[in-house]
């Protein structure tokens, strides 16, 4: 993998983490998961911890593929941004709430900025 991958794929991954330890911590502490089959894999640790780390890898190798693939066509570097960037979506939100900022708050935050960002 190159250093741009690894550099992609560990702020992936520290994201992921971020993501799942919030929404376990945050489920705990009352909060309700809205992903139905998040919700139903909470029920036990293995299997949420497991299914996240299995969606990690997978979100990583697709990362070190697009970049792999920016070679051929440099737009294939917007995958592993993307991926990124997705991945970052949830998890700030989940700090956001957990550190008892209000759902408007949260929603400018994350969303407002991304959508600015795709309209130009």
């Amino acid at each position: 993998m190159s250093g741009k991958a690894k550099t992609y794929a560990f702020i992936f991954v520290v994201f992921a983490i971020v993501d799942a330890l919030t929404t376990w911590f945050g489920v705990r502490m009352g909060f309700t998961e809205a992903n139905a089959a998040i919700a139903e894999r909470l029920e036990d640790s293995v299997l949420f911890f497991g299914s996240y780390a299995f969606f990690t890898a997978l979100g990583v190798a697709v990362i070190a593929l697009s970049i792999k693939l920016e070679k051929l066509n440099p737009a294939f570097k917007l995958v592993a941004i993307g991926m990124v960037v997705l991945k970052a979506i949830p998890a700030v939100n989940n700090v956001l709430l957990l550190a008892g900022i209000s759902r408007p708050s949260v929603f400018l935050t994350t969303v407002e900025p991304l959508l600015k960002l795709a309209s130009g």
